[in-house]
């Protein structure tokens, strides 16, 4: 199987280096045997590569590519990168009954801190809509107040607060489950 990747980032897979070429280019048919030509010379045709950048083509050899990409199917799917390493590294594929990680050596790593990053980003967008919809939905106190021409009461001034500080207080949270929300007054 041979593989291109940009700066080793997963770009082609393919079966066939000609055609694993082509598509890096991003070339039809007819423009990837025109090009071809253009960088063959000399009898017997000799074809140098030397000139292609922003791509490195290798052939992929003691690993079953077609299987470990369907490993990485989550990273695929969502749109994350697939890293590639010259040299095999371990890669934890999940945990086994008895919770021990399952690892293999791999030339493809999901890039995690790209999921991670994304991951958290959208866990934040939950979270302030989550706030959002809680501060909405204490509105009728502010307007009740405001039409008696009276202040708002102090648990739910305090309550409203600590709705807009939810995602400073929670700076470092990671997980939405260990978001710390303030206690509705009663």
């Amino acid at each position: 199987m041979y593989i291109s990747h940009k700066s080793n980032i997963l770009h082609q897979v393919h079966e066939t280096e000609w055609q694993c070429r082509r598509l890096s280019k991003g070339l039809t048919k007819p423009e990837y045997w025109a090009w071809l030509d253009s960088i063959t010379s000399g009898d017997p045709p000799v074809t140098d590569y030397s000139g292609e950048t922003g791509y490195t083509i290798v052939k992929c050899i003691d690993e079953n590519v077609q299987a470990r990409l369907k490993q990485l199917n989550d990273y695929i799917s969502s749109g994350f990168n697939i890293k590639w390493s010259d040299t095999k590294v371990s890669a934890v594929l999940g945990q086994d009954s008895n919770g021990n990680n399952i690892t293999i050596e791999t030339h493809f790593i999901g890039d995690d801190i790209a999921k991670d990053a994304s991951l958290l980003a959208k866990m934040w967008v939950s979270v302030r809509d989550n706030r959002n919809r809680l501060l909405a939905e204490t509105d009728w106190i502010v307007t009740q107040a405001l039409e008696k021409e009276e202040s708002i009461s102090v648990p739910w001034k305090t309550y409203r607060e600590s709705l807009r500080n939810v995602p400073e207080i929670n700076n470092n949270v990671i997980f939405e489950q260990n978001i710390i929300w303030p206690e509705k007054p009663e």
